[in-house]
């Protein structure tokens, strides 16, 4: 089979329309891939400063029970010390008021 050149032309139109069609369409895909993949990355962002929120909050409730365990430890030494001196003073007037 033959094609005449007005063929050949009509081809080549053709072809070339469908190359532009196909450069348009994988620049659209390749924008949207590259939105996609900004999404994401703002999604991974977003859930990582989530994340670090939520150990800092963690971390914040450990200090604020690490401080009430030292400030308990802190009466209780104050209190025994009270009691020691209490008992080592009675202790004291009742061994001089028996002389």
């Amino acid at each position: 089979m033959e094609y005449s050149i007005s063929d050949l032309q009509e081809m080549t139109v053709h072809q070339q329309e469908q190359i532009e069609q196909n450069q348009q369409l994988l620049l659209l895909r390749e924008e949207r891939l590259k939105y996609l993949n900004q999404r994401q990355t703002k999604q991974e962002n977003l859930c990582l400063k989530h994340h670090i929120e939520q150990q800092e909050i963690k971390n914040l409730r450990l200090k604020i029970l690490q401080n009430q365990i030292n400030q308990k430890k802190n009466s209780n030494s104050t209190f025994g010390l009270f009691e020691k001196t209490k008992y080592f003073f009675l202790f004291y007037i009742n061994h001089f008021l028996f002389l």
